[in-house]
């Protein structure tokens, strides 16, 4: 038993109505209940298509839901993210790019000598930082729409917290450490250090979208 193209259509029309308005998951959710009813249908070619669709529901979303599967989803693409960002960042960390992060850093410090203040000149490290966040996200905004579709893998992407939490840390415990930074050099440098890991989540953030849209538009032929 196959179902109709109008059939198909009502039941992804069926699971857009379940506020799923991510389109992977409009298509995977359609995929496996289209999947289920034919294969419910074809052992019980006596039922009606909405008693099909009910008995194929009851199996696939069980005691669940639509939007739970959604947020299991979102979980898993989150985890999966953290660790792909984490190992291109460990990546700079080890020979030979570690190399390149070190010289950073030492231009960063060595640059501090030109303020009289060092949180005057920390300020100053980290505003840019927060710039480019910015940037950044107005980009993600931009594209996280394709072709007026929304995926939940973009949407996973979503760089506002990682953006701003490097500038804000930054900025507050400076503040806070006034006396202490101009006391112990050592704390500027441990600042260049942070803002030099900013930088490398930053660009694996930006890498990491601009492959995973080039991976969507690829796999759901879109332009």
């Amino acid at each position: 038993m196959k179902l109709s193209t109008e059939q198909i259509e009502y039941v992804e029309n069926y699971i857009i109505s379940k506020d799923i308005k991510w389109y992977e998951l409009q298509v995977e959710l359609t995929d496996h209940m289209v999947t289920s009813m034919e294969g419910f249908w074809e052992k019980n070619p006596e039922l009606a298509f909405h008693q099909v669709k009910q008995y194929a529901e009851n199996i696939f979303v069980g005691d669940s839901s639509f939007k739970s599967i959604e947020k299991q989803r979102k979980r898993i693409l989150q985890k999966e993210y953290r660790k792909v960002q984490w190992k291109m960042i460990t990546e700079y960390l080890k020979f030979p790019k570690i190399f390149g992060s070190i010289l950073l850093v030492y231009l960063a410090y060595t640059f501090s000598a030109y303020f009289v203040s060092p949180q005057k000149y920390l300020a100053v490290l980290f505003c840019p930082l927060a710039i480019v966040g910015l940037l950044y996200v107005h980009y993600w905004r931009k594209s996280k729409e394709i072709e007026g579709k929304y995926f939940l893998t973009l949407e996973t992407l979503n760089p506002t917290l990682l953006v701003f939490s490097f500038p804000s840390l930054g900025m507050s415990i400076t503040t806070q450490l006034k006396e202490e930074l101009l006391q112990h050099q050592w704390l500027v440098l441990f600042f260049c250090c942070i803002w030099v890991l900013g930088i490398l989540f930053s660009i694996t953030a930006i890498h990491l979208q601009k492959k995973t849209i080039e991976n969507v538009k690829k796999q759901y032929q879109l332009t």
